[in-house]
């Protein structure tokens, strides 16, 4: 229904989209909407997102009944995926993907690339990610740790950005510079928002 998808007053808005009633809503669509063609059961989008069951259970029935999502029941087992005979979901998928779905799809992206141990959205995507106010941001900022193939690099970094219509600004550090606790550039990302979108370090 109309009003289980607009914002909510109750709830603060998502700083990336306040178009959704909740941050929690906003990241399950952008899950949903990202990994088209993927059913998901309920634990496996709390696990991902870090959402509570109970809510995640709560908001896919929201979604459910507003004609975003649809679920079957195999078994004990209920598989939710986004509904994508709705006639606007190509312009939703694209939103989403602009908004909360950079992390997922740079995650596709750049998992292929060898050599990589981990990278990290940083600066104002990263920011607005986490709930941080303030204007749309304009590109995506990616720090790889490892020592990556550049050609596979940049050439990942290049079908994300048509994809998702954005920039993507990577840049490259080796495992023992980035967990180096000395002042500078790296410090300071390492202390700001970050999002993972392969391993970790």
């Amino acid at each position: 229904m109309p009003g289980d998808i607009i914002q909510d007053t109750r709830t603060p808005p998502p700083p990336l989209l306040p178009l959704f009633r909740s941050e929690n809503q906003l990241r399950l669509l952008g899950e949903l909407f990202v990994y088209t063609g993927e059913a998901r059961s309920i634990s496996e989008l709390a696990a991902v997102t870090g959402i509570p069951q109970a809510t995640v259970s709560r908001e896919v029935a929201r979604l459910e009944e507003a004609g975003l999502l649809k679920s079957v029941q195999r078994g004990r087992l209920r598989l939710v995926e986004a509904d994508d005979q709705l006639p606007y979901y190509p312009e939703l998928r694209a939103l989403l993907l602009k908004t909360i779905g950079p992390a997922a799809l740079l995650g596709q992206e750049l998992s292929g690339v060898p050599g990589i141990e981990a990278a990290f959205v940083y600066g104002s995507w990263a920011a607005r990610y986490n709930g941080e106010r303030g204007p749309a941001p304009r590109d995506i900022d990616v720090v790889v740790i490892g020592e990556p193939d550049l050609d596979e690099l940049y050439a990942a970094c290049r079908r994300a950005e048509r994809e998702l219509r954005l920039d993507v600004n990577p840049i490259v550090r080796p495992r023992a510079e980035w967990r180096r606790r000395t002042p500078g550039f790296l410090t300071d990302v390492r202390n700001g928002p970050l999002v993972a979108v392969v391993g970790g370090v």
